[in-house]
Formats: structure tokens, C-alpha cells, sequence
């Protein structure tokens, strides 16, 4: 199956089963037990941390536009909204953006879109002051995983800032040999079993070294690169910042 279709059928899969699970899964919300304002109150600080980051690093100090890549159900998108003049919020899950439209029909400066393309075409180049997506493209093939980091570049303003977060590696334990050596192809079934789900999570990773490339290509400048636990046991993880 192509690689977008195979995404947009798994995620779609996951928003209409148990769609706030999918995004932060804690074992003991499995089954619809994440409590809504809990849920998006962990997106608030969230941001929160994040914005004083940003303000302590002196970037994105505009506040006109934010793009949340891997948005969901508008956990962050909700956060961001309270911060930013206009939010736009990208998944690829019509099952996701459903709940994510319904959970935040009272912010109005919130435009959740439906991407199922290797590229953000609909977004213009240098419009976009903030871009941040975490959770999302370690789910992602690599080859598409380059593209939307080229994306994030191409849409950011000159004076703007892109937070993401990558799987950049396996750790040097038996889970991260297992993650290394057995494909998705391979672990999905056992995915599937484990969490009693119709669909896997899958995991890729990018190298550190790739990604930074990519940004530099772009004539960007990378500001931290911070180690990140987002994509969990198997795996080392990096977040970066780029002005």
C-alpha cells in the first residue's frame, strides 16, 4: 500500500476507536478514559513551557500564525489558539479532525485541514510565524518524514521558529535491537494484539544527521537540538529548534 494511504488508513482507524489514547497513551486511559479537560489541559502546558522557551530564545516573537503538524484532535491547536491570531492544524485522519472539530468549536481562529499528500502545498511560503509538531513524524516513513521537515522551512517566516521532534535512533538495549532489526511489517500484528487495537502504531526513524541537513539546506539555522523521550522505550529521540 502506498505509504500516505497506509497512514491515512491507521489513523483513521485509531480517531474513530479510541482517538485521545491514540495521541497520548497513557495505559490507564485505554478504552475512552482520558477525562476531556485533563486531556487538553496537558496540551496548555504544553505550550505553555514551549512559548517561554521561544521567548527566552528570542524567536518568534510574532504571534500572527501557528502551524500544528500531526494535530489530531486540536490538543495543542487548542493551546496554541489562546497565543497566536490564527492556528492551523494538519492531520491526516478525517476520523481525527471530526473529533478535533466538534472538541473546539468555540475557538474560531482554529482551521483544521485534511492533509493526505507528501507536501503542505495549500500553505504559502513564509506565512506561517510558528511551526511545532511532536508525536507525528516518528510515526511517519522517512522518505515523507524529510519532506514535511523541508515543508516546515519552506513555510516558515524569516524571523520565525520550528520546534519538532524526531526518532532519530534505537537505544542499545534488547528493546532497541528488537526495533532495529524486526520491520514494521513484522511488529504491526504484534502491535495490533498488544493493544487490542484495529491498527498499529508504526515507527521510524530519522538520523539526527539527516534532519540537520535538511535545515541547513534551507538556509536555516539551528538553534538547540534537545534530547526527547517522546517516542519511548527503543528509541533516542531529538527535538530541534530552528530559526
Amino acid at each position: 500500500m502506498d505509504p500516505i494511504e497506509n497512514l491515512r488508513a491507521a489513523w483513521g482507524a485509531l480517531g474513530e476507536d479510541d482517538p485521545l489514547w491514540a495521541i497520548l497513551s497513557d495505559p490507564d486511559k485505554r478504552g475512552g478514559r482520558w477525562d476531556v479537560e485533563a486531556f487538553f489541559a496537558s496540551g496548555e502546558g504544553e505550550i505553555a513551557a514551549l512559548m517561554q522557551t521561544a521567548d527566552h530564545l528570542g524567536c518568534a516573537s510574532a504571534r500572527r500564525s501557528a502551524l500544528d503538524f500531526g494535530c489530531g484532535v486540536g490538543r495543542l491547536s487548542r493551546a496554541l489558539a489562546g497565543r497566536f491570531d490564527r492556528v492551523i492544524g494538519v492531520d491526516i485522519s478525517a476520523s481525527m479532525l471530526a473529533h478535533a472539530r466538534r472538541l473546539n468549536a468555540d475557538r474560531a481562529n482554529i482551521e483544521f485541514v485534511e492533509n493526505a499528500t507528501p507536501d503542505l502545498r495549500f500553505v504559502a511560503d513564509a506565512s506561517i510565524d510558528f511551526v511545532y509538531s511532536v508525536i507525528t513524524l516518528q510515526h511517519t516513513p522517512a522518505q515523507l518524514q524529510r519532506g514535511y521537515i523541508a515543508e516546515f522551512m519552506r513555510v516558515l517566516v524569516p524571523d520565525g521558529l520550528a520546534v519538532f521532534q524526531v526518532a532519530s535512533g534505537h537505544s542499545r538495549d534488547w528493546r532497541g535491537l528488537v526495533h532495529r532489526v524486526v520491520p514494521n511489517a513484522v511488529l504491526n500484528p504484534l502491535r495490533r494484539r498488544w493493544y487490542a487495537s484495529r491498527a498499529a502504531f508504526e515507527m521510524h526513524v530519522l538520523a539526527e544527521d539527516e534532519a540537520r541537513a535538511i535545515i541547513l539546506r534551507a538556509g536555516r539555522r539551528i538553534i538547540r537540538v534537545e534530547e526527547d523521550a517522546c517516542a519511548g522505550a527503543g528509541f533516542i529521540g531529538r527535538r530541534f529548534f530552528v530559526a
